[in-house]
């Protein structure tokens, strides 16, 4: 059984935020995470991590690179 390392290309402070991102990274092909999947708590607030996979990055990287 193999495991797929994932990257984290963009953290966000709200699901909708992340969800776009995700949506945006799925409509070019890309594979990222479950919104789900890829939520951390760190102390008392959450963060929404926007996760690929690890030979992906690079090219998830210039595509979120338009949105600031």
């Amino acid at each position: 059984m193999s495991t797929q390392t994932f990257t984290t290309v963009r953290t966000t402070r709200t699901p909708t935020e992340a969800g776009l991102f995700i949506s945006i990274l799925e409509q070019a092909g890309l594979h990222p995470l479950e919104l789900e999947t890829a939520s951390q708590c760190i102390g008392a607030e959450i963060f929404y991590s926007v996760k690929v996979p690890a030979e992906e990055s690079a090219e998830a990287g210039k595509i979120l690179s338009e949105y600031a």
